[in-house]
């Protein structure tokens, strides 16, 4: 695969500050707008999704991966507790990495399970002016829904 880049983004949140790693396959400046890919999990990193990098091959559109918080190889936080880890923690480091890397004013999102989820709230709380299409992928509309249906399979 050619033009892959790696790097971080410091996230700084309540005072301290994170990386957040990402990986971009293709060319940002390239004039075609990127897809941003969220993992499912939370705690699955971006690898099992890495097949999608062929869409740089066979639309030239770039394509990013990153590893949100708490996993993969952004920082580790195992020792913050359940109310640290919010889904505005997770639109807000969403945010910040497409600001860092520059474009936040045009982007597409692919979202996979809880990557899905992640996006569709992202997409109805944020209204980013930027964002020009959503992919959803084997994802719960509703976190609730999803848990009371857990239950169910695991009472049965």
């Amino acid at each position: 695969m050619s033009n892959i880049t790696t790097g971080t983004a410091d996230f700084v949140f309540e005072g301290e500050t994170f990386q957040t790693w990402y990986k971009i396959v293709g060319n940002l400046t390239s004039g075609i707008r990127p897809l941003v890919i969220l993992h499912g999990g939370p705690g699955t990193p971006h690898h099992y999704l890495a097949t999608h990098d062929q869409l740089h091959t066979s639309h030239s559109m770039p394509v990013v991966f990153y590893d949100q918080l708490g996993c993969g190889a952004s920082t580790h936080l195992p020792n913050k507790g359940k109310d640290f880890w919010t889904e505005e923690l997770l639109m807000n480091e969403l945010d910040n990495l497409l600001t860092h890397l520059g474009i936040a004013d045009n982007f597409d999102l692919l979202g996979h399970s809880w990557g899905g989820m992640l996006g569709a709230a992202y997409a109805s709380k944020r209204h980013p002016v930027g964002l020009k299409r959503i992919v959803l992928l084997d994802t719960p509309a509703s976190m609730p829904l999803w848990e009371k249906s857990c239950a169910l399979l695991l009472d049965a």
